[in-house]
């Protein structure tokens, strides 16, 4: 759907990719990533996500991080991340904690994430 977003990019890659598709870095904007995990791996998924999920939410700038699980499919996820601005999210890419939860993911899924940025349509 647009940017791509490789799983093994830095974090300062990731920012700049974002930047590039964002029109204005300082307005809100929605992140999504969808993934399979490899199959009987889905338990260690959710509690990857649960061990930063509280943390991530507390951070200013950061408006909804959840973690989705398809009904059709077990091993099909969706990230759903909404940020107050692009300078936000750069803060919460970079933390430690969050690039254990990408090393970690790196361990448990198959294939490469997708990664969808959206803006407001309206607001």
């Amino acid at each position: 759907m647009g940017t791509k977003i490789e799983a093994a990019d830095h974090a300062d890659a990731i920012v700049a990719k974002l930047g590039a598709a964002l029109a204005d870095p300082a307005s809100a904007f929605t992140l999504l990533v969808r993934f399979q995990a490899r199959a009987g791996k889905e338990a260690d998924v959710e509690s990857a996500f649960a061990a930063v999920r509280g943390d991530t939410l507390r951070e200013p700038g950061a408006l909804a991080f959840d973690l989705n699980r398809a009904t059709a499919d077990a091993t099909r996820f969706v990230v759903y991340e909404r940020w107050r601005s692009l300078d936000h999210f750069a803060a919460h890419i970079r933390k430690p904690s969050v690039g254990v939860l990408r090393d970690r993911l790196g361990a448990l899924i198959d294939g490469m994430p997708e990664f969808d940025i959206l803006r407001p349509a309206a607001e």
